[in-house]
């Protein structure tokens, strides 16, 4: 009897025992941070943002200059109609040349230049595809076509924001701003294509770089009897 409450009690100790010391659970993970937005969302509804439109064909070019910010801003898919429209047709020459620059910034946000592994004397030439307009090729003609506008300041601020945007393609046209009567003009054509040549060949130095990077690899793979990881 004596041994048999002995084992009883042994048994109830080592039961405590073991619950006080047995590896605890993990308690469960934290609920997950609530999701980012990647746009924010609009700071005005769209009869507003007519209202807004509006306002950029205001009397006072600093109300239709504040006006074009806020749509560029909103993000509205209207904004470079607008931009477009006031850039060939407003009257203050100094607000046209501001929204050519601005224009000029927004697609060089929005081209992708990739080198072509077949041809690397031709890059591609793609939209990002998150915008939201995806308009590199109407941004780079309305600014071939201000590089022919009557007046010389007009004439120097399309050149320059192409050559911020970097397409190659305008090149061509480029080149017709060396026959401009304005020797300004012509010298910043003269600029515009040397960037634009730099920029091209610092894409083909990329690809001769990569394409090098590309044959060391597949050397090493071969005489280490690995598969080649790119």
């Amino acid at each position: 009897m004596r041994y048999l409450l002995m084992t009883v009690v042994l048994g109830v100790a080592g039961y405590f025992a073991w619950n006080q010391f047995k590896p605890r659970q993990a308690p469960p993970p934290p609920p997950p941070p609530p999701a980012i937005l990647t746009e924010p969302a609009p700071l005005i509804s769209p009869d507003e943002q007519a209202k807004v439109v509006r306002s950029a064909s205001d009397q006072n070019s600093e109300v239709r200059w504040q006006a074009i910010i806020f749509l560029d801003k909103m993000k509205v898919p209207v904004a470079f109609d607008v931009m477009f429209e006031k850039m060939r047709k407003d009257p203050d020459v100094e607000l046209r040349i501001k929204i050519i620059g601005l224009l000029g910034q927004r697609g060089a946000q929005k081209v992708t230049v990739t080198a072509n592994s077949n041809d690397p004397l031709s890059p591609t030439y793609s939209a990002d595809p998150t915008s939201r307009e995806q308009r590199v090729s109407e941004i780079s003609q309305h600014l071939v076509a201000a590089a022919k506008d009557s007046i010389p300041e007009i004439r120097i601020a399309a050149l320059q924001a192409l050559e911020v945007m970097g397409d190659y393609s305008v090149a061509s046209a480029v080149t017709d701003s060396l026959k401009d009567p304005d020797e300004k003009v012509r010298l910043q054509a003269l600029r515009t294509l040397n960037t634009l040549q730099d920029k091209k060949a610092a894409l083909i130095e990329a690809e001769r770089r990569r394409q090098e990077e590309l044959r060391r690899k597949a050397e090493e793979s071969a005489k280490s009897g690995l598969p080649l990881q790119r």
